[in-house]
């Protein structure tokens, strides 16, 4: 080897050995340059993520820490079905004009805000627990209302990002994210009460659950133009129409032979210029602010009915099965944790199951309507068969795979529900999940009470499971027979801020 090709090889090893040594030095920005070549839908999606668990582990330790409140403030049965009902009300009550605000002002600002309000919230509750029960019920109303956001907003961006061929997997990712966050809270949530008491759990996932909003808001929040390039191509390739994709360079801009307009326009009923949205007025149903004309469609009053019943069982063991397992199977508190985390684990296996499911029957050119009907209806009868027999069981290993089983099933329900929402309304998901989880909302909020009710005046714990699994049965029957995939808006496509 010559003297001239020596030196080019030492100087080549040097460079290579300077590189190297830059890389280690810094992989904390090589680490972020990684996160920002992501595809904007995969990051978009993980920090959608985050926010879901956080989500969850809030609403899910409210039964468990209900059940020491009511032992240190000498509270009664009826004020403790008062107390686990009282987020569900506000939940009902912010799906009313969720859809609508997150339309309007972007799904993505929405949910930053919304985060951040319900992470304050839970932290003030110990608090303000003290200063009486209506204090405390007012809070709790709050938090609900400032968690309602959640299913509304994380749909639009479903919508938006994702192409219809994904959509099912998309949403049992975004199921399975809340489930998480339920077990966290199931598993932890005991056992920090028992050692620190209520206070310090609130304390806690109210802290985690800000520091998740901030990566949402941090992260997530971009005015990206390869993400908005992403969104436009991935809508151009499900949609085949030049004229949908009109140009823009909003907060997620189009591709750049048509980043030419200010204006940013995605599918949904709604448009938005630099983060201002509009109403489209136009079309028979554009200027409502709830899309109210859906009650009048029996389809979606047969998806109404599935999603009532799903809801009353998910949010009676949300509430109530940290005291039923405390008191109707003698589980001390600190063993409850892991019979709770059971079903809410096999509850994100089904989803999982149920998207994957929905996904390969798709790609089969299987009938829309016959695979909805084949998924949903054995569903929701197997959960309340399930729910029966966990009701007359009080052998616990029995009782945990009874539940186990009804879970797994609401969960494989759960993903096949939300994707009959994008079939009725694929233009204007948003609003119609707004109303349908408002309306699905009421057996949540008036559940505890009336479970409160019942057991006061039968003390049968049966009689609930069986009311909530006729409401499985009449559910499935009614969406059999009225159940629909038809798009029930029948007017050209409008667009929403994003």
């Amino acid at each position: 080897m010559t003297d001239e090709k020596m030196l080019s090889f030492e100087a080549a090893s040097l460079v290579e050995m300077k590189l190297s040594k830059s890389h280690g030095i810094c992989k904390v920005t090589n680490l972020y340059s990684h996160w920002l070549l992501l595809v904007p839908r995969v990051r978009m999606q993980i920090l959608m993520a985050g926010v879901g668990i956080s989500n969850y582990l809030l609403r899910t330790c409210l039964g468990t820490c209900a059940v020491l409140m009511v032992h240190e403030y000498n509270w009664d049965m009826q004020f403790k079905g008062m107390l686990l009902g009282a987020f569900f009300w506000g939940y009902l009550a912010g799906n009313l004009f969720a859809g609508a605000i997150s339309a309007r002002l972007g799904a993505g600002m929405v949910l930053a805000c919304a985060a951040i309000t319900w992470s304050a919230l839970a932290i003030a509750i110990p608090m303000v627990a003290d200063l009486g029960f209506g204090y405390t019920w007012m809070l709790l109303t709050l938090l609900g209302l400032a968690e309602s956001p959640l299913m509304p907003t994380t749909m639009q961006l479903i919508s938006a990002y994702v192409p219809a061929s994904e959509r099912g997997c998309s949403l049992a990712a975004r199921a399975l994210s809340m489930r998480f966050g339920q077990i966290v809270a199931s598993v932890l949530a005991p056992l920090i009460c028992s050692q620190a008491g209520w206070r310090a759990t609130f304390a806690i996932f109210g802290t985690v659950s800000l520091m998740l909003a901030f990566l949402w808001l941090g992260f997530a929040m971009t005015k990206s133009r390869e993400a908005g390039m992403e969104i436009a191509r991935k809508m151009w390739e499900d949609t085949c129409d030049a004229d949908v994709v009109a140009t823009g360079a909003g907060r997620f801009g189009p591709p750049a032979r048509l980043a030419t307009s200010r204006s940013v326009e995605m599918p949904g009923g709604w448009q938005g210029t630099d983060g201002r949205g509009t109403n489209s007025k136009g079309g028979e149903h554009g200027g409502s602010f709830l899309p109210l004309w859906a009650l009048k469609h029996p389809g979606f009053l047969a998806l109404l009915a599935v999603h009532c019943s799903s809801n009353f069982a998910m949010y009676t063991i949300m509430s109530w099965g940290p005291s039923y397992f405390t008191e109707v199977l003698e589980l001390p508190l600190e063993s409850v944790g892991l019979y709770l985390m059971l079903p809410a684990a096999f509850s994100g296996v089904g989803s999982i199951l149920g998207g994957l499911c929905t996904d390969w029957l798709q790609s089969r050119r299987c009938p829309l309507l016959t695979m909805r009907r084949g998924i949903l209806c054995p569903a929701a009868l197997a959960s309340g068969l399930a729910l029966v027999l966990f009701g007359n069981l009080r052998s616990i290993p029995f009782a945990s795979l009874a539940m186990i089983t009804a879970a797994l099933f609401m969960g494989v329900l759960d993903t096949a529900m939300n994707a009959v929402y994008l079939d009725l309304a694929p233009q204007n998901a948003v609003a119609l999940v707004s109303l349908g989880n408002g309306v699905a909302t009421l057996p949540g909020a008036a559940g505890p009470a009336l479970v409160a009710v019942l057991l006061e005046t039968t003390g049968l714990w049966s009689l609930v499971w069986g009311i909530i699994a006729a409401c499985f049965v009449v559910s499935s029957a009614v969406f059999a027979i009225f159940g629909s995939t038809e798009d029930i808006e029948k007017r050209p496509p409008k667009y929403m801020q994003v």
